[in-house]
């Protein structure tokens, strides 16, 4: 089988704590919820990522009925954990056990995923995305940010402009693609993401939709949604990603493209969890 997309990246075990009630556990990390979306969206998807023996395995049947799961390593040792604890005054705190996902840009990738029409690379530390990007040369690579990185994006212009560099697709949101090309509007970042060498830049802007741009600019609405819709917002950028590339990796225009994320993206807002399953 043939992949359309073979996503590389982070699938965590998320634990939600609200004040006052019991922790909940939901299965996380972007890659997941990226490769999940894709394939809902029709793609042929496979997942490349480390996790430890503490993974539930019924998760795993979950990845499995909808993507290839040949990717997946089991390794000895913690999956990587996410600590999402809300607190009474409104503030978060976010830590992290980074367990067996260290190294992220370094994992196996199976030989029968080589010959996928598209890689995407989930948000990893700057540093593992450029070996990732390094091990694909000459292949066709999307690329993700995520704020858990944010400092790496403002201290590190150089090494973020080889990564762009290297790329077909980058997936900033307006927050971040500010942030790595130190622009003060979101167009000029826009620009020079496309001047650094990416070919689309696609950056979304929340409630406000997506502005894209590839030489020349196009905006796009979101869809509606009421706020009683909404259960959990966690993945909805990734859930619009998997949506987007499912179909740019068969050829679709990219309004297509765009339509199908933001519908992808609409879905997993209605319920919990980033997954898209």
């Amino acid at each position: 089988m043939k992949l359309d997309l073979a996503v590389l990246g982070h699938v965590s075990i998320d634990h939600i704590r609200f004040p006052g009630q019991r922790e909940i556990l939901y299965p996380g990390g972007a890659a997941a919820a990226v490769a999940t979306s894709a394939a809902l969206a029709g793609a042929k998807v496979g997942l490349i990522t480390k996790v430890g023996e503490d993974f539930p395995r019924e998760w795993l049947e979950k990845l499995s009925s909808v993507l290839d799961v040949r990717g997946v390593q089991i390794l000895p040792g913690r999956t990587i954990h996410i600590y999402m604890i809300y607190h009474e005054d409104g503030s978060v705190d976010a830590p992290v056990e980074m367990g067996v996902a260290r190294n992220m840009g370094e994992t196996p990738i199976p030989e029968e995923y080589m010959g996928a029409k598209l890689f995407h690379i989930a948000p990893i530390p700057p540093e593992e995305q450029l070996k990732a990007l390094k091990r694909l040369e000459g292949k066709r690579v999307s690329l993700d940010f995520n704020p858990t990185y944010i400092e790496d994006y403002a201290e590190k212009t150089g090494l973020m402009r080889e990564i762009v560099s290297r790329v077909e697709v980058v997936f900033p949101n307006e927050r971040e693609a500010l942030t790595i090309t130190k622009a003060p509007r979101v167009e000029e970042a826009a620009k020079i993401l496309h001047e650094w060498g990416a070919r689309l830049v696609v950056i979304t802007r929340g409630e406000r939709g997506v502005l894209v741009y590839d030489g020349e600019f196009r905006e796009f609405s979101a869809l509606p949604i009421s706020p009683e819709e909404i259960a959990d917002p966690t993945g909805a950028g990734d859930a619009f990603a998997g949506g987007f590339l499912a179909m740019y990796s068969m050829g679709k225009d990219v309004e297509d493209c765009v339509k199908k994320g933001l519908e992808r993206a609409r879905e997993v807002l209605k319920k919990t969890g980033s997954w898209s399953v």
